[in-house]
């Protein structure tokens, strides 16, 4: 996977129609990404995690459309076209506002999806989704996190995460409400 310094992202825009067609395509991975991760974060890890969709199904936690998708990045990598996307979840409106996640891949929430060439030449499709951003902040003096979050308010920055790991520290310039 490529790291931040090499990729060259460009600023964040509203999606055009290749975006949202990269998205559709990996809709239901994302679909399938948050019920796991939800799962996994609440048995597994701190279920915090996903609190701010306490109270939804997966169902309904899930049920966003390409229309969803508000904001995007894009970037080359040396394995392709990679983008990063924030999606809003429509069942998320608390107090912070509405809810979003970023993904990597073709496509906030936080998403990473790239293109394959070498896929689309054996005719399957070639966006696939990387990752979903889970964000962990306020770390103590040993290093131990204090609070974690997948879904984000509007305005947390769509910017580069890591495909490998699910520990990010929050970007500085960012204020909690």
């Amino acid at each position: 996977m490529a790291s931040e310094e090499q990729i060259v992202l460009d600023d964040a825009h509203v999606p055009g129609e290749d975006a949202k067609n990269a998205f559709v395509e990996v809709a239901e991975a994302i679909k399938e990404s948050i019920k796991k991760s939800r799962r996994s974060w609440k048995v597994h890890h701190e279920s915090s995690m996903w609190a701010r969709a306490a109270g939804l199904s997966d169902d309904e936690l899930t049920s966003f459309s390409r229309d969803d998708l508000v904001q995007v990045r894009n970037g080359q990598a040396s394995y392709g076209h990679v983008i990063f996307g924030k999606l809003r979840l429509p069942a998320v409106n608390d107090k912070l506002g509405e809810g979003f996640i970023h993904v990597r891949s073709a496509f906030h929430s936080v998403l990473l999806i790239h293109y394959s060439s070498h896929a689309n030449r054996q005719g399957a499709s070639g966006w696939k989704l990387h990752a979903i951003h889970h964000l962990t902040a306020s770390f103590d003096e040993d290093g131990h996190p204090h609070s974690w979050r997948a879904i984000h308010p509007h305005n947390y920055p769509l910017e580069f995460f890591e495909y490998h790991s699910e520990l990010h520290e929050a970007p500085h310039r960012f204020s909690h409400p």
